[in-house]
Formats: structure tokens, C-alpha cells, sequence
């Protein structure tokens, strides 16, 4: 097992200060690149100073003070204006009432800017003055660019947010993989923990704080290791000492069922006879008693390796053969409904063929005479699904939750007293064994007890 160093390799807070390095390098970049872009397009007339309407007004100044009227062509590129009389009166210009009023009105009090526009005021020799509006910021020199696209500034600003923003996600997704794959080795570990594998090892991430995480991991494997050993080795002892003594039973119980059933053959009176058959009756429930912890030992050494894929409708028809066997002393009605079977299944063919036995018998067991028994199996892309119902009592509200624990019997309600609470309980056992699940329901239609079990099958199988 590879020994995890804590005290080499990176600290978690310099794994974060090279993202946040690496952004401010990507930062200064896209400043960088979005100056020269700017500057590129000041050199090529792209963009045009923010003092430029200021300078066409100072060439175009004496122009417009001595011409005869004032018409747009003889307005520079970005400058609106409006014409006005001495007494005040609009003649002409592209500003609205109200612009040219505010204007007038800027003039009058001696100012020359309002927000972000500025005025220049010219006398003109006719005695108008004509009142030019421009913008001290940067321009395109297109006009469409100028429509649709806004001040150069704000475009500026807007990439650099968005670049940033960008930025930041690619880096943040960049960190977080590594980050991620170097957390691989404590999810795996994780995996195996709850898949009950203590025979792994995990690989240094280069990250002190991850590694030392890891190496509690370690520590927590070996104890749970020597806690899970412990635990089988009890469980294993337990199921030896059940095994044990249901084999030294089962020879005495024979013998004793023997002398029974020779007894019956002999002349008894009526109270030798009562005591013969309660010795035989009682030697009966004793061997099957026996027989399931036997069966219960047998079960829990079943494997995942002993599974086989098995033909879905040959197995079926053993189990509706059996069902109908089971049911013939109380007259019962089996029906069985199939839907989209897998071609074939794979599965430990004697051990859940038994657990299907047990959850028919609990369902026969519990149904009146001439009652149903209905068994539906159902298929998936996932899984297959083998529903067993009844239209006896129904599980009560207890049943339901504790019906497949070891040795419950269940309440007056549907407790015949055949039984000694190991049926659902050892069906449970192979359908987890088989990686499935079995849950206890009662059945909204018949109102009797309900069983489903479900087990997964391989994807790549055909359906019928």
C-alpha cells in the first residue's frame, strides 16, 4: 500500500492563489490588448478623438460668422446646431424646440456645457448667432457604427467585463478539473468503502490538505478492515453453529418421525392415536423449521460469480408449474401476466428460484380458499419486475415495514402459524444478492398483499 506524505506538496490556499494569478495575468492582457486595439483604431481614423468636433469648430468658425446663411453642409461632422435671431427667435437647425430652447437659454446665462454636451456660441455679421452642440468624448467616424454600436468608451468597457467574465469561467472550469481529479483518489476510496472493499490504496494528489484527508482514509481502512474481519469471522461462526446444529437435529427428528409413522401402523386406542399424531404433526413443523435454517446458512454463501444467464420463459414456466402445484389444496385461481421480457436473465437460477417460491407460498398462505393468485412480470431497459399478489387480508401497517426481518411472524391478522418468519426474509437475502430490491405492499384492486421484486438486467438484451 502506497504511504501518503501530508507533509509534502501544495497547500490548498496556493492551489487558489495561482487561479487567482493566472486571472490577473489574463486581466492585464485583455487591459493590453483592448489599449492597442484602441489605439490601432485612433492611428486609422477608425475612431476619432474626443476633441475632434472642438478642433472641425475652430477651423470652420470664421466660415460660419461671415456666410451668408448657415446650412448644414457648412456644419462640422458631429456637431448639431440650431440658428438664432438678436431677439431670440429659431430660424433653423437640426436640434428640436426644446434643445435649441435650452441652448438659448445656456448662452443667456453665460455657459457653455450642460450633462454632457458643449456649446460653442458664434456671432455671425448678419447679427444671428448660430449655436453649435458637441460631445467631448471619442466618436466613430462611421456614421453606421455611430447608430448602431455604442460610444467607443462604453464598448470598451463592456468587453473588458464580458472578457473578464470569460475569463474567469474558463479558468474556474480549468481549476475546478484538477481540483476534481485530484479528489479522484477520495471518491474512489469512497467507492470501495461502500462496496465493502478494504483492499485499496490511494495515490498522493500533490495537495497537503487532500492528502492528509487521505491519509485518515488509510487509518479508517485498516480499523474498519480488522472491525469488518472480526464481524465475518463472527457471522461465519454463527452460520457454522446454525448449520451444525440443524444437521445434529435433523438425524433424531428422522428417527423420532420414523417411530411415529410405525406407531401408525400398530393398534392404538383414540388417546395413543391423539398423542401420535401431535408427536407426528409437531416432528413435521420441527424438519421444515431445520430445513430453513438450513437454507437460510446455504443462502448466505451465495456469490455474484454464480449467476448464469438462463432462458426468461423457461424460467417462468417453472415458476407458474410450481405456483399451480402450491395452489391446488385451496382451489385457487393463478393467473400470470407478462410484458417486454428480456430474452434471457442472468441469475443464481436455484437460489431465486426459491425466493420466488417463497413469496408465492407467503401469498398462497394467506389467500381463502377458491381466492387468486396473480404473479406479473414486467420488463424494462433496466430491470425486470415480478410481481406477486393475493386477495387475502392484506399486510398491516407493521407487516409492511418489518414482514422480511428474520424470525417476524407477523400479527394475528395473516399469522397462520405455519410458518417461522424466514420466508421473506430469506428472499430479500437473494433478491440483494442479485443486486434487486423487494418491497411489501398491499394491492389497491384485490386489497390482499402485494410483493414486487426487481432486479436489473443488462442493457445490451433483446426484448420479445
Amino acid at each position: 500500500m502506497e504511504t501518503i506524505r501530508p507533509s509534502k506538496g501544495t497547500r490548498l490556499h496556493t492551489f487558489f492563489l495561482r487561479y487567482l494569478l493566472f486571472l490577473s495575468i489574463g486581466t492585464i492582457l485583455l487591459v493590453a490588448i483592448l489599449l492597442g486595439l484602441f489605439l490601432f483604431a485612433f492611428s486609422t481614423n477608425i475612431i476619432l478623438p474626443a476633441n475632434y468636433a472642438e478642433t472641425q469648430i475652430s477651423l470652420t468658425k470664421n466660415h460660419i460668422a461671415s456666410s451668408n446663411t448657415v446650412t448644414a453642409e457648412s456644419i462640422p461632422d458631429l456637431v448639431d446646431y440650431a440658428v438664432y435671431s438678436k431677439q431670440g427667435t429659431f430660424i433653423s437647425g437640426n436640434l428640436s424646440a426644446k434643445e435649441a430652447n435650452d441652448a438659448w437659454d445656456l448662452m443667456q446665462k453665460g455657459e457653455n456645457n450642460s450633462g454632457s454636451h458643449f456649446y460653442t456660441f458664434i456671432q455671425r455679421e448678419n447679427e444671428e448667432v448660430c449655436i453649435l452642440r458637441y460631445y467631448l468624448v471619442p466618436q466613430y467616424r462611421s456614421a453606421i457604427l455611430r447608430e448602431y454600436l455604442p460610444n467607443p468608451q462604453l464598448l470598451m468597457f463592456l468587453i473588458f467585463i464580458v472578457g473578464i467574465f470569460a475569463q474567469a469561467t474558463v479558468l474556474a472550469i480549468h481549476f475546478g478539473r484538477r481540483l476534481k481529479k485530484k479528489m479522484m483518489g477520495l471518491q474512489d476510496a469512497i467507492k470501495e468503502i461502500q462496496q465493502q472493499n478494504l483492499n485499496f490504496s490511494i495515490a498522493p494528489s500533490g495537495i497537503r490538505e487532500i492528502d492528509e484527508i487521505a491519509s485518515s482514509f488509510e487509518h479508517m481502512k485498516d480499523a474498519l478492515k480488522i472491525s469488518l474481519k472480526q464481524q465475518w469471522e463472527l457471522e461465519q461462526s454463527r452460520r457454522e453453529q446454525i448449520t451444525a446444529l440443524a444437521h445434529d437435529i435433523k438425524t433424531p427428528l428422522t428417527i423420532i418421525r420414523g417411530n411415529a409413522e410405525l406407531l401408525q401402523d400398530t393398534q392404538l386406542d383414540a388417546t395413543q392415536q391423539a398423542y401420535n399424531d401431535y408427536i407426528l404433526k409437531n416432528t413435521i413443523v420441527i424438519e421444515q423449521f431445520t430445513k430453513e435454517l438450513m437454507d437460510l446458512s446455504k443462502m448466505e454463501k451465495i456469490t455474484e460469480h454464480e449467476k448464469t444467464s438462463i432462458t426468461t420463459e423457461a424460467f417462468l414456466a417453472e415458476v407458474e408449474n410450481q405456483m399451480k402445484a402450491l395452489s391446488c389444496e385451496k382451489s385457487l385461481q393463478v393467473c400470470m401476466h407478462k410484458e417486454k421480457l428480456p430474452a434471457y436473465i442472468a441469475l443464481n437460477k436455484e437460489s431465486f428460484y426459491r425466493a420466488m417460491l417463497n413469496v408465492i407460498d407467503n401469498a398462497v398462505e394467506y389467500t381463502p380458499f377458491n381466492g387468486k393468485v396473480t404473479l406479473s412480470v414486467q420488463g424494462t431497459s433496466d430491470d425486470v419486475r415480478f410481481i406477486v399478489t393475493d386477495n387475502g387480508n392484506g399486510f398491516s401497517p407493521k407487516d409492511v415495514k418489518e414482514a422480511t426481518k428474520q424470525f417476524y411472524r407477523g400479527d394475528s391478522s395473516r399469522n397462520t402459524g405455519n410458518h417461522h418468519g424466514m420466508g421473506l426474509y430469506i428472499a430479500q437475502s437473494i433478491v440483494e444478492n442479485h443486486g434487486g430490491t423487494l418491497r411489501i405492499d398491499n394491492d389497491r384492486a384485490t386489497g390482499g398483499g402485494k410483493v414486487t421484486i426487481t432486479i436489473p438486467v443488462r442493457n445490451n438484451e433483446k426484448r420479445q
